[in-house]
């Protein structure tokens, strides 16, 4: 499969029960609100007005508990689809210094650079080298001292670790009060899923010249990477 389809396959997926989307992350993701009460703790910068940039944004969910430890901040949030991001407009349609930007973060040519570089559960979506070339493209981004968080999925470091990551994930997946067409749109999107080892990410990172490399949270096979710069 060629890059631009995998990346096409990925918008109409996306695309596909916007609405839905936030509801159905809480169903999914067993530690969902951990995950996003600690990456946005995390954000703790002396910088008043720091600049962020959410990449896969989607609806903005994860902003949004950024949003409220940074008011005065100014939101850049990337999406392939557009309309997850047109969900993020609407939730924020009160506030001010937002940018939306519907495009593919892995080619787009960004003209400013950030203090803090986000993204929740989309990294694992690349290949293991597009990976790396997005980690060394948010590093040159980042300004001086900048940070990145990265809440995502990881892949077990050996068969036995990964079948208990699984075994685990299935049995807290609850998707009995949900529609068959939602239940559909996840396990497709679940078929899109391509996670490195932790090991290879904070490998990675360290190579590309991230310090304070470290994982913050941990469960099973969701965790929070972070590297300053």
């Amino acid at each position: 499969m060629k890059v631009n389809d995998h990346h096409e396959i990925l918008r109409e997926k996306f695309g596909q029960g916007a609405k839905e989307y936030d509801q159905q992350r809480k169903h999914i993701i067993p530690c969902l609100d951990d995950l996003y009460h600690i990456l946005a703790d995390l954000t703790r910068t002396n910088i008043q007005q720091p600049r962020i940039l959410d990449l896969g944004a989607g609806t903005g969910l994860l902003t949004s508990y950024i949003y409220d430890r940074h008011p005065q901040g100014h939101f850049t949030l990337l999406d392939i689809s557009e309309e997850m991001l047109n969900i993020a407009r609407d939730r924020f349609k009160n506030s001010h210094d937002f940018t939306y930007v519907v495009a593919d973060y892995t080619h787009h040519e960004f003209r400013e650079s950030f203090d803090l570089i986000v993204s929740s559960l989309s990294i694992h979506h690349l290949k293991n080298q597009d990976k790396q070339i997005l980690y060394q493209k948010i590093y040159d981004l980042l300004n001086p001292g900048g940070v990145f968080l990265n809440a995502d999925q990881v892949l077990g470091p050996t068969p036995a670790t990964e079948e208990e990551y699984q075994r685990n994930w299935m049995q807290k997946l609850d998707v009995g009060s949900l529609s068959e067409f939602d239940k559909n749109i996840i396990l497709d999107r679940m078929q899109l899923d391509k996670p490195a080892t932790l090991n290879e990410n904070l490998t990675w990172l360290k190579n590309i010249g991230f310090i304070d490399v470290d994982i913050y949270y941990k469960y099973y096979n969701f965790c929070i990477l972070h590297g300053k710069k």
